[in-house]
């Protein structure tokens, strides 16, 4: 596939030169490496170079100035940029001045081939189109050589934008959805299903769908025949069949499942053949669908984790103070329903209903003379009880993945005019779901039977809402939220 191909490595770090030089030995490769974008010049210079994969950083050059010198050196070498930050600005620099692709450290080198490959494929377009216009004898061959070039600026568009759809994608979109989506658009096919393959029923099993029009029933026997299976231990690991392509979703060596295409009709008859760069594109979105949902079982596995931990360090609190456990629940609960009520994306309403359960989470922080403390607090013992937000988000932003939630809980007890705490923060500047919790965590607070005061009337309650709408909390919400309490029955 690559055998025999001369490859170029410039990187100042010797163990990533050594890894790839590695690498491409195995695979039977011509190996040269540089550390410096002097001696990878002079290696330009003197060696017949087919591809160079350069660091954006070196020591003595920039990696986009050094591919500029190689393009003015050597037309013909393939160039595949790499580097460990992830600068839009630098990726487009690099493929507009000619690149043939853009690697993100750290990277898959299994997947490395696939970008040899592409790369190879393009600088056979390149050799060749050097040739034709020394010549300059078949004008013809010319317009076609300029065709293919145009096709593979859209490949090359058609990558990127694949690429860039699913490195877009939040921890909530569905995955499977998003990946025919992509499929579809992409390939432009009538029909495009995904089966997830059941393990102990031997039967494939439909997940999500796509199509225009009405696609045709697929006997569900094609993915399990020895034809299918044998194909997907194959170097080309795909089936296709009449007008229809099948390509396994794997992660980790295991197939999980199965994206089934069906070609549009030509005209009144079906086009049983795809084209090279159908396949390669099917491939490609497989591909990345398989990271991203490898990625998704490793956030859930860790997510999971976390919230165990976050419910040890609850369950603490509740038998310090059985009111913050009821507490916690009853302002989740219509928290959740004003967020519906105000039509918040799924997004907020996921965060609120992490969030509502370990809202008062700081309190662990609280000594229990003042958290238990049956009168009122003074001053002192007050802005102590005040830093329970603060202890709440430094636990919570412990754990990275849960950064934006930490806000929520640092800010639920701000207020809209800007005098609350801890931050003083006004309006918009307080994050929606704080703004939510904050409404019904006061409400609650008001309308519950504590040691040092007696619960407020609800009506009463709900005209102090009504009362502090615009200063301390959000006049929107607080309307929705009165409209919501009056429209319920229940007392």
């Amino acid at each position: 596939m690559i055998e025999g191909t001369n490859i170029l490595i410039v990187d100042d770090n010797n163990d990533i030169t050594c890894i790839l030089s590695d690498f491409f030995l195995l695979n039977d490769c011509n190996v040269y490496t540089a550390q410096t974008g002097k001696k990878a010049i002079e290696l330009i210079g003197k060696e017949n170079i087919d591809v160079a994969i350069l660091d954006v950083k070196l020591p003595d050059i920039n990696g986009i100035a050094l591919l500029d010198t190689i393009r003015i050196e050597n037309q013909t070498v393939a160039i595949i940029m790499m580097s460990g930050y992830n600068d839009h600005n630098t990726i487009i620099e690099a493929m507009k001045k000619g690149a043939s692709d853009f690697l993100l450290k750290p990277f898959e080198l299994d997947k490395l081939i696939l970008v040899m490959l592409r790369t190879l494929r393009e600088r056979s377009l390149l050799i060749e189109n050097e040739h034709i216009y020394k010549s300059l004898e078949d004008k013809k061959k010319i317009e076609l050589l300029n065709r293919e070039l145009q096709g593979k600026i859209k490949e090359l568009t058609t990558t990127y934008n694949i690429s860039n759809r699913f490195n877009s994608l939040n921890i909530y979109d569905d995955i499977y959805e998003k990946m025919l989506d992509i499929i579809f658009d992409v390939l432009d096919v009538k029909l495009c299903r995904f089966y997830f393959f059941d393990n102990y029923s031997k039967e494939p099993v439909l997940y999500k769908e796509k199509k225009r029009n009405n696609g045709v029933a697929v006997d569900s026997s094609t993915f399990l025949s020895e034809e299918f299976l044998q194909h997907l231990h194959t170097p080309k690991k795909y089936l296709i069949r009449d007008n229809q392509l099948f390509l396994p979703i794997t992660i980790k060596d295991e197939h999980i499942g199965f994206v089934l295409v069906e070609k549009k009709r030509n005209g009144l008859e079906i086009s049983n053949h795809y084209r090279d760069s159908d396949v390669f594109f099917l491939k490609l979105i497989g591909e990345k669908a398989s990271t991203q949902i490898e990625n998704r079982i490793l956030y859930e596995s860790l997510f999971d984790n976390v919230f165990q931990t976050l419910t040890s360090l609850i369950e603490a609190i509740n038998k310090r103070d059985t009111y913050t456990e009821s507490h916690c629940k009853r302002v989740t609960a219509t928290s959740l329903l004003l967020a519906e009520k105000m039509s918040l994306a799924g997004y907020e309403r996921d965060v609120i209903k992490f969030v509502g359960p370990v809202h008062d989470l700081g309190k662990i922080g609280i000594p229990d003379s003042i958290l238990l403390k049956s009168g009122g607090l003074t001053e002192e013992e007050y802005q102590i009880m005040k830093s329970h937000s603060i202890f709440g988000e430094e636990i919570l932003s412990r754990f990275v993945i849960l950064a934006r939630e930490s806000k929520v809980i640092r800010s639920h007890h701000e207020r809209y005019d800007g005098k609350g705490y801890p931050d003083a923060l006004s309006k918009e500047d307080i994050p929606v779901c704080s703004r939510v919790i904050a409404v019904c965590d006061t409400f609650d607070a008001m309308t519950t039977n504590r040691p040092y005061r007696n619960a407020m009337k609800r009506q009463d309650a709900l005209n102090e809402i009504e009362r502090c709408a615009n200063g301390q909390f959000d006049p929107s919400m607080a309307e929705c939220f009165i409209a919501m309490m009056e429209n319920d029955t229940d007392d």
